[in-house]
């Protein structure tokens, strides 16, 4: 009858396995051994599994430092010797072994991703490269209409080599826990989906910003821009899950849109400790844009100046009024 025999990792994953196949089986850090093992705290000849009904008889060969049973489904506890199920687990040295029966059913496969399915073509530098040079000039650009002192690039550099520093330490971590999980790093995979999804981000800003420009109206930049900002976030971190772990597509849309509503649920909370709160300032857009992006309609600061009295007579007649 064969065997399986299966290292265990961190979380009990399994790492690596062995089949064997005959009527006893021995393990341990020799080379005459059936299963080969090279834990320096595993003696040279371990234990042996003597195939009997049931399972396997466990057989401690005088090792230096024994043999301890975690899990032993389905045992016998009456029988005068140890008998090891089908899935049963164990510990010698420092390394733990799961003992299960080459019939035992797997689960079913999962399907992949389409990002795992295309990870070739996400891994592309020639896809990184545009996305990168990309994100420079709208970086650039964005310094550059919202600076309003004389341009200096040292300035301007600064802050960009802090935000690809930002997103490279990003792409860093998720390409280590895809290594970790799924020995598969996939970093320029991740790093091309951080870009896009910063891309995105920087361009739906522009674009709110203009429409709040031209219509005065805050509540796109005070609420609009944030819930999208949530919302691009709780993709991005569907996208990398997707990538670096093993999770389904329910545990990882559970994942990312449990953690957005944690930020979400922080954000209000702080938010509520200024309500009610006097302010002396009027609310209005203060964002400040190029005059070139002005598309509605607007007036010049040298028109709004010689209404001011008009302004404030109307103001007047509205107070005597109430």
């Amino acid at each position: 009858m064969a065997v399986i025999i299966e290292v265990l990792g961190w979380g009990g994953k399994s790492q690596r396995h062995y089949r064997a196949e005959g009527p006893s089986i021995t393990i341990g850090r020799g080379y005459q051994n059936d299963v080969v093992l090279g834990d320096s705290h595993i003696s040279a000849n371990h234990l042996r599994l003597d195939a009997v009904e049931g399972g396997w008889q466990l057989n401690d060969l005088q090792s230096l430092n024994g043999v301890e049973v975690i899990k032993n489904p389905f045992a016998d506890s009456t029988a005068s010797t140890m008998v090891l199920a089908d899935g049963a687990e164990i510990k010698i040295g420092r390394t733990k072994l799961r003992i299960i029966a080459d019939s035992h059913p797997v689960e079913a496969a999962k399907e992949l991703h389409r990002l795992e399915k295309d990870v070739g073509q996400l891994n592309r530098f020639s896809i990184w490269l545009p996305l990168f040079l990309l994100m420079l000039v709208i970086d650039i650009g964005t310094l550059y209409t919202n600076s309003f002192v004389e341009w200096q690039w040292k300035n301007s550099l600064s802050s960009i080599l802090v935000t690809q520093l930002f997103l490279l330490v990003l792409a860093l971590f998720w390409a280590g826990v895809g290594r970790f999980l799924r020995e598969e790093g996939n970093f320029l995979g991740h790093y091309n989906l951080i870009l896009l999804a910063t891309l995105v981000y920087s361009l739906s800003g522009w674009f709110v910003g203009v429409i709040g420009y031209n219509l005065s109206a805050g509540f796109l930049i005070e609420t609009v821009l944030p819930l999208f900002t949530l919302l691009l976030v709780a993709l991005l971190l569907s996208a990398n899950f997707a990538l670096a772990t093993t999770m389904i597509a329910r545990q990882r849309w559970i994942t990312s849109v449990g953690f957005v509503g944690l930020i979400l649920v922080v954000s209000i909370a702080s938010q509520m400790q200024q309500w009610g709160e006097f302010s002396p300032y009027p609310e209005y857009f203060s964002a400040l844009e190029l005059p070139a992006l002005q598309i509605g309609g607007g007036e010049s600061v040298d028109t709004f100046i010689e209404n001011l009295d008009d302004l404030f007579a109307d103001a007047d007649r509205l107070a005597e009024s109430q």
